[in-house]
């Protein structure tokens, strides 16, 4: 591909970190519905720069015997963290709980570039480097964890989890499917990226499709998406005064420690529902 093809997709991924990014799963696969069915012009051009990456991720589970798989893209400060697909409310749960807690293997296969195998949760080497993630992983059934970065040209993209309720390593050909699939993931997003760019009718190019895409998510937020997150934490910036990626860390611990979704969370402060000053001011008497 061309360099100038390269650096739009990584323009692209700056845009991202004022925004959020949204998949399109197959109709009727994964955790929710196909965001792209959704009437706005805007959303189908932003889906449309995701097409495929559900079936990748099918077709990942059946050749690589795990029992649910998930495909995020991330920033390179992970502030932007977004699912695109997940096959299954499992795979979907292990992301969010990696983008709450801010720790799991995902995100060292991301920044490391390596992939993270872990064929047993309850390895004592698995607990003293994530030990939040892994006790939480264990709570819900997981009991190995493989993950593998998703890398076009040099440049990571985001990650390709895959899970199992049961312990056990990936078979030599399990895990060159895997492999397969997450360069194809990148492959995808790549030419899919190329095309979008090679069909709008902005003048100004990557930059300004870029932002539309950005505004067809906060329009019409996908299954997966997290741009309300991403809303709810420059609210709560406002609230408490501080700078949005202290919100966003905010929002992450009350999640946690409230034991709700952050994207729940979320809803509540972008409905008024939940002040996070009101939170703080409750906390300090």
């Amino acid at each position: 591909m061309a360099p100038k093809g390269r650096f739009e997709l990584r323009r692209w991924e700056r845009r991202m970190n004022g925004t959020s990014d949204r998949g399109s799963p197959a109709e009727g696969e994964g955790a929710g519905p196909d965001p792209s069915q959704a009437g706005s012009t805007k959303n189908v051009a932003g889906t449309s720069v995701f097409t495929g990456i559900g079936q990748l991720c099918e077709t990942v589970v059946r050749l690589s015997g795990v029992d649910g798989a998930a495909i995020a893209l991330l920033t390179r400060s992970s502030r932007v963290r977004d699912l695109v697909y997940a096959t299954d409310a499992t795979a979907q749960q292990i992301d969010e709980l990696q983008f709450t807690l801010g720790e799991g293997p995902c995100l060292d296969a991301y920044h490391d570039d390596n992939n993270q195998l872990l064929p047993d949760l309850t390895d004592a080497s698995a607990n003293g480097r994530w030990p939040v993630f892994i006790g939480e992983a264990l709570d819900i059934g997981v009991r190995s964890v493989f993950a593998f970065p998703v890398v076009e040209g040099g440049n990571p993209l985001g990650v390709l989890e895959l899970y199992r309720r049961t312990p056990g390593a990936l078979a030599v050909d399990e895990l060159n499917a895997a492999l397969t699939i997450a360069a194809t993931a990148a492959f995808t997003v790549r030419q899919n990226w190329d095309a979008y760019l090679a069909n709008t009718d902005h003048a100004t190019g990557a930059d300004a499709a870029a932002e539309n895409l950005s505004e067809a998510q906060v329009d019409s937020p996908g299954a997966f998406s997290r741009s309300q997150v991403y809303l709810a934490s420059g609210m709560a910036a406002v609230q408490l005064g501080v700078p949005a990626g202290d919100a966003l860390d905010r929002l992450r611990a009350y999640s946690y420690q409230h034991g709700r979704s952050i994207k729940d969370v979320s809803d509540d402060v972008v409905a008024r529902r939940l002040n996070l000053r009101d939170e703080a001011d409750l906390e300090d008497t």
